[in-house]
């Protein structure tokens, strides 16, 4: 995936979580290992589904599961360091959406990824809950 050059930027994402680089994420050569950047995507993306679910009584609520994402690598990061992850939203549907981060360096854009979240209940996928739906709403990115 070549990203759309707004999304090289960290102004674009209304959400940022900084993320310490620990020791065990990189190679050798202290730089940030390629499957390492998962957790930091992962870290972020956690933390926005988490407080999605909080505003839904549980009874009332399906979950929110990764479907697919896909990562693009664009630059390296070396430890000590800090990550900042940029989140927001590209799209909302009525049973998925999508979830855009950004991974930065000093401003600098060193990866990007996209996660297809799906909403899901014991028959399958079902209708994202409506003050969820208007949560992820508030925070879709566009293109500049």
């Amino acid at each position: 995936m070549k990203p759309e050059p707004y999304r090289l930027n960290a102004a674009t994402y209304p959400r940022h979580k900084t993320v310490p680089i620990r020791f065990a994420d990189v190679d050798m050569f202290r730089h940030l290992n390629n499957v390492a950047t998962g957790q930091f995507y992962e870290e972020a993306r956690f933390e926005l589904l988490a407080e999605a679910r909080e505003l839904v009584a549980k009874e009332d609520r399906g979950a929110l599961v990764i479907a697919s994402v896909n990562t693009s690598f664009l630059g390296q990061a070396r430890y000590p360091g800090t990550i900042d992850v940029g989140t927001g939203i590209l799209r909302v549907g009525e049973r998925s959406l999508v979830i855009a981060q950004g991974l930065f360096v000093g401003g600098k854009c060193i990866g990007v990824a996209d996660s297809v979240i799906v909403s899901t209940g014991p028959e399958g996928a079902v209708p994202i809950a409506d003050p969820v739906r208007l949560f992820f709403s508030s925070l879709v990115i566009a293109a500049d």
